[in-house]
């Protein structure tokens, strides 16, 4: 790594979170085209206070800021990955911050737009906006060319070739990890909603792997997960629900401790038998892989395997031939880090909830895009959209009906039908360990998972007849 990145420095405080490094309403903008990832860089940094001096030019010019010194937990707030691609629209190669939210940083090395560096002092109270620095990888420091001064930044270590190889899927590409990208024809326009793949691509399989994703986090994720696992579980399918959220909320959903040593992690890391870490749960047939605080240590480890974007693949695809589930539903964290990428690359598709507000909407985009990029990398080339689940519906709020009205506009019959009210019974259910079908069967909550249970039924039967 011996890159040099030389230029003025833009400073900034503690704390600064997404909306100010690239406000929601921007959100909608598409990296992936390239006008509007340029527009995606005229916007960043807009959400600063107006005392803050201006990050990019009135006539909207950037890059004369390739690097941002900060404070502490620089990236807080959403997990949205429209921040570091919108500084890195904007010329800048490298954060030099104190600490960062856990988000960003695995968001800023998942897109390869930015170096993000930790400082060994803090240098937000050395460094002013306009100085002139040059910061070497290679040796991990950062100069003030003023006055020679020269400050000891943190390795980039193992993140570093990622960046340098634009992004994790490039750099799975870089490396074999992945069969080279195909590239689309000319003229194929690039759409928010992923294009089914073609008939070839698809596995038929007995059992169906759905990935219950979105980056954003309070979005009714894993609610979904317990309720639609017990709604199908109720109509006679046997369900394997998989946590591979550290926070282990699927697990006290269903009623479980955390317990140490039962996640997939040593699965993952040791190829220890997935069998080996399957617990009933108190629902006739529903199982569950449970999760535990220590498997966010496999973001870390994982990463430094051979074929770390299929590790959850192999130990998950043995298993399921050797044991008949009809659904395997896989809580995935909310965020778009290793184990994510490891839910989407075994799955057969991906079921993504988003709550009925304005700022659910801003990962939408992303982890549909998502899903055409493991088709054109060759990662998963057979992952389906599910359907999008929209929750936390309040009739009472022209804001919901509007959301709901957005997203059908855009994403039409991959939209479900069903959409699950904002309930006091759903939210009170995980304390008591139950799912709402059985906390408060009568409930508004209840009845909407039974109804979404019902639609997703209708929706494989109907696949199942098509042959897709």
């Amino acid at each position: 790594m011996g890159k040099t990145i030389r230029g003025q420095v833009y400073v900034l405080g503690d704390h600064i979170d997404t909306d100010q490094i690239i406000p929601a309403q921007y959100l909608n903008l598409v990296p992936t085209i390239p006008e509007e990832y340029r527009k995606l860089g005229s916007y960043a940094l807009c959400g600063l206070p107006d005392t803050c001096p201006p990050f990019v030019g009135p006539d909207g010019s950037v890059g004369r800021y390739p690097i941002v010194v900060a404070g502490r937990n620089f990236g807080c707030g959403s997990s949205r990955e429209h921040a570091p691609v919108a500084l890195g629209a904007a010329g800048v190669q490298a954060v030099v911050a104190e600490n960062y939210a856990r988000i960003f940083f695995r968001n800023a090395v998942a897109t390869g737009e930015l170096y993000p560096l930790e400082s060994e002092q803090r240098l937000c109270d050395v460094f002013v906006t306009g100085d002139e620095a040059e910061i070497s990888i290679e040796d991990s420091r950062i100069v003030r060319l003023a006055t020679g001064e020269s400050y000891a930044l943190k390795p980039p270590g193992a993140v570093g070739p990622v960046i340098e190889a634009g992004g994790i899927f490039a750099y799975a590409r870089s490396v074999g990890m992945i069969a080279p990208a195909q590239k689309p024809p000319v003229s194929e326009p690039v759409a928010d909603a992923p294009v089914s793949p073609p008939l070839a691509a698809r596995k038929k399989k007995r059992t169906r792997v759905i990935a219950v994703a979105n980056q954003k986090g309070g979005v009714g994720k894993t609610t979904t997960v317990i309720n639609l696992a017990a709604c199908l579980a109720q109509t006679g399918k046997k369900i394997l629900v998989v946590d591979l959220d550290p926070q282990s909320n699927a697990t006290s959903g269903f009623g479980l401790d955390p317990e140490d040593g039962a996640s997939v992690y040593r699965a993952l890391i040791e190829d220890e038998p997935l069998a080996d870490r399957v617990r009933p749960t108190a629902i006739r047939n529903v199982e569950i892989v449970p999760s535990e605080l220590d498997l966010a240590g496999a973001e870390v480890d994982v990463a430094r395997m051979e074929g770390y974007l299929q590790r959850f693949r192999s130990i998950l695809r043995p298993f399921l031939e050797a044991n008949g589930y009809d659904f395997v539903l896989v809580d995935c964290p909310p965020s778009l880090g290793i184990l994510t990428m490891n839910a989407l690359t075994a799955a057969d598709a991906m079921l993504i909830p988003i709550q009925c507000e304005y700022y659910a909407l801003e990962g939408l985009s992303v982890v549909t895009r998502l899903i055409r990029q493991m088709h054109e990398s060759g990662a998963n080339p057979g992952l389906e959209l599910e359907g999008i689940v929209l929750t936390m519906y309040d009739a009472r709020t022209r804001l919901a009906t509007e959301v709901v009205e957005e997203v059908r506009r855009h994403f039409g019959e991959q939209v479900f039908q069903t959409v699950v009210p904002r309930n006091v019974r759903v939210s009170e259910a995980p304390s008591f360990g139950k799912p709402v079908v059985l906390h408060d069967r009568r409930s508004s909550g209840a009845r909407a998972y039974r109804a979404l249970a019902k639609e997703f039924l209708k929706r494989h039967a109907n696949r199942a007849r098509s042959g897709t």
